[in-house]
């Protein structure tokens, strides 16, 4: 029979009481915090079954089992919007006989972690965060900032949990973090993230044995999550040329902040996101709280009440209003610094507008992973991303096809991203596509101008009517014209031309930069080991002396001797006597 409302909240303060009087005396700041409250999804789906698993989780699951069992650290990297919170819970189903401790950073995180573990597995979650302390619950959802202060982290024995499960594990780096698992020094952990950048995965896995990665263009592809049009719009004033990378890879924060909240800018933010997003639910990044704060001021003088700020510094009350007015649609841009990349679940999310320039993959995915969710509800199928381009450099900074393309090569992406620029709403897969096609049909073309021109330089040479480069050094002509075919060379550059003139060595025709690379680089290895130059084996060559290996000091002997001898060959006793006598100091 299911239970009632009243008799929920019952068994739940009677569980609370209980757990409280099993701590010693020092250990009880004061009244117990309920572990499900009135509130949270939880009370709806106690004791009932969750959500099933989707394929992509179902292997991800499969795989933390089997990583978990044979090592001490697993890496789950999912996109935002695949369920990674789903995944922990599933694990905390199936390892029932598991004391689990679920670390995040934010107080959007904690509520979120304590509504799915409560609400997935049935039972009653503790919650370790400021002034509420975890009792004995089986798991615990704690925040990272109080349980890693030595007098929090000291309540708890060393062998407390048997797996800690770290929510943006990116951030598993840190100091904080890494005191937390150091304490905790037997027990199994588990890190999940989203996209990662190469810094962090150099990071995470100095933790991790074993990982599972699901990239986001899989997901995408797999209809896990919605596609996404791109509109690169460039804003005049957005001159990025003054602010530095930090030591940490990215742009430096308040730098950019004093670029980006300049009045011309917002401004032109302000047009763009008005003009384009249409009755999309949208939300806004910016790189600071005083940008955040203008831009929604001017988009309000423009359209009253459409947009409201957030930041780290809003109070907490006001924060969860705040978010939770945009998630009921009472307004429509949503404008943070900081708030909404991490732990912000909302699928009727269809407009990102990243304001917020940057040069890591991982904040660009977390950003736009907001809205990357499938629609259930709205019109909108799709998301739609508005990118305010500056006059940084192509390739400098993170871009929306970055966090898409995985599998693209950065070749692929720029291609992409001119034609974004061409045709501004293009779907992001649509625009790689093409882009990957162009540069397979390049790639091609390439190659048979390359074949037929070696075809051609073959039969020259075969003909014997031009000297072959490659004959006189003895390397085989049909090999490196397969392997330059194989490698696609490109056409021979001014600079590859003028070393072999130099050296003396014709210019074979039809010769591509792979062809004209290998004979500047027999060039090079001849010189430095005092071998005979192109020049003196051509010439020893004439003479019927083919010996490749000759050194030029040998070879300078030779020709001397030859031009003593008014340039006829010499006899075949004096000629075998320079070849074959004792080398010499510097031979």
């Amino acid at each position: 029979m299911a239970r009632g409302l009243d008799g929920l909240l019952t068994e739940a303060a009677k569980a609370a009481e209980m757990a409280a009087t099993q701590l010693s005396l020092w250990e009880q700041p004061g009244p117990a915090k309920p572990t499900v409250r009135m509130n949270s999804p939880a009370l709806d789906n106690l004791p009932g079954e969750p959500f099933p698993l989707m394929p992509h989780q179902v292997r991800a699951v499969d795989a933390i089992q089997k990583g978990l069992d044979e090592y001490q650290g697993f890496l789950l990297v999912l996109p935002t919007g695949t369920g990674k919170t789903r995944c922990s819970t599933e694990i905390a189903r199936r390892r029932k006989r598991d004391n689990i401790l679920f670390l995040a950073h934010r107080d959007e995180l904690l509520q979120q972690a304590l509504d799915r573990f409560g609400g997935d597995t049935g039972e009653m979650i503790g919650l370790d965060q400021a002034q509420w302390f975890g009792g004995n619950e089986r798991i615990v959802v704690g925040s990272i900032q109080t349980i890693s202060n030595p007098q929090r982290l000291a309540r708890f024995r060393p062998d407390r949990f048997d797996l800690v499960i770290v929510d943006e594990g990116h951030h598993c780096a840190s100091k904080t973090y890494r005191s937390v698992l150091d304490y905790f020094a037997n027990s199994k952990y588990l890190l999940m993230t989203a996209t990662p950048d190469r810094k962090d995965e150099k990071s995470l896995g100095e933790f991790c044995d074993d990982a599972f990665v699901y990239d986001i263009e899989d997901a995408v592809a797999d209809g896990v999550l919605c596609d996404m049009k791109i509109f690169p719009y460039p804003i005049h004033g957005l001159d990025l040329s003054s602010v530095k990378t930090t030591s940490t890879g990215d742009l430096n924060q308040e730098q950019l902040e004093a670029v980006v909240a300049s009045e011309e800018v917002l401004l032109g933010y302000a047009d763009v996101i008005l003009r384009e997003a249409g009755a999309r639910k949208t939300v806004v990044f910016t790189p600071g709280v005083e940008s955040a704060k203008q831009l929604a001021r001017i988009m309000c003088r423009h359209r009253e009440g459409c947009a409201r700020s957030v930041d780290g510094k809003t109070e907490t009350e006001l924060r969860r209003a705040t978010l939770s007015d945009h998630q009921t649609g009472r307004y429509q841009f949503l404008i943070n610094c900081g708030i909404v990349s991490e732990g912000y679940d909302d699928e009727s999310i269809a407009c990102i507008a990243q304001g917020r320039p940057t040069r890591s993959r991982s904040l660009s995915a977390q950003m736009i992973g907001r809205g990357l969710r499938k629609k259930r509800t709205g019109s909108f199928e799709d998301l739609l991303v508005i990118e305010f381009t500056s006059n940084a450099k192509p390739g400098f900074l993170s871009t929306p096809l970055d966090v898409l393309g995985g599998h693209h090569s950065d070749d692929e992406k720029e291609l992409a991203q001119k034609f974004l620029e061409k045709e501004p709403g293009t779907s992001a897969r649509a625009a790689l596509d093409k882009a990957s096609a162009q540069m397979e049909r390049e790639k091609r073309e390439q190659e048979e101008v390359a074949r037929r021109a070696a075809i051609v330089a073959h039969a020259i040479y075969t003909k014997g009517s031009a000297i072959n480069p490659f004959g006189v050094f003895h390397m085989n002509l049909e090999r490196e014209i397969e392997t330059s075919i194989r490698f696609g060379g490109k056409e021979i550059s001014a600079k590859q031309i003028g070393f072999l003139k130099w050296k003396g060595v014709p210019i074979p025709p039809g010769c591509n930069s792979k062809l004209a690379q290998r004979l500047i680089g027999t060039v090079i290895v001849r010189e430095k080991h005092g071998k005979a130059s192109f020049r003196d084996l051509q010439a020893l060559q004439t003479y019927g002396i083919n010996q490749v290996n000759i050194s030029a000091a040998r070879a300078h002997e030779v020709l001397g001797a030859i031009k003593r001898n008014g340039g006829r060959p010499l006899p075949a006793q004096q000629l075998q006597t320079l070849l074959n006598r004792e080398r010499q100091p510097g031979e």
